[in-house]
């Protein structure tokens, strides 16, 4: 049976007393103790204008064996980028196609901003694939070439 781990390690001054965050997250089944067994695998995207699209699509390609919902899955986005001025808008729904975000709540289509992922930085989420508005949309701040790594792990 396969174990997939996700661990967060959070040291900082930013309190007087120190901050110190160290935790561990084994992805699990819906309602189960049993781990996650399937991933897409870890691939790359690379993005050179600043339209935004769906990196993953609920209903087609690479999500098409992903659960809808009541079923667990993870999404891990990373900016492997190294400008620090440089940066991924992250959304959920519906994405323009064009160099214009989504109007958040916009005609009936439900879209809603994550919020931006800097260089060198990674997010890890729940995800439910469900029709288009799960799809997960993706911004790239300029039109010079921007490279995203993300997978998801699912049962």
């Amino acid at each position: 049976m396969a174990t997939i781990n996700a661990t967060l390690s959070v040291n900082s001054d930013i309190t007087s007393s120190g901050l110190s965050i160290n935790d561990t997250m084994t992805m699990s089944k819906a309602g189960s103790t049993a781990g996650l067994e399937k991933t897409t695998g870890l691939a790359r995207k690379f993005f050179t204008s600043k339209n935004q699209v769906d990196l993953l699509t609920a209903a087609s390609g690479i999500a098409a064996d992903i659960p809808t919902d009541k079923l667990s899955s993870k999404l891990y986005i990373k900016n492997v980028g190294s400008d620090s001025a440089e940066y991924f808008t992250i959304g959920k729904g519906n994405s323009s196609g064009s160099g214009t975000e989504t109007v958040i709540l916009s005609s009936g289509t439900a879209y809603y901003r994550i919020g931006r992922l800097y260089a060198g930085e990674w997010m890890i989420i729940p995800w439910d694939a469900v029709a288009t508005t799960g799809d997960i949309t993706i911004q790239p701040s300029v039109a010079t070439e921007m490279v995203v790594e993300y997978m998801v792990f699912f049962e």
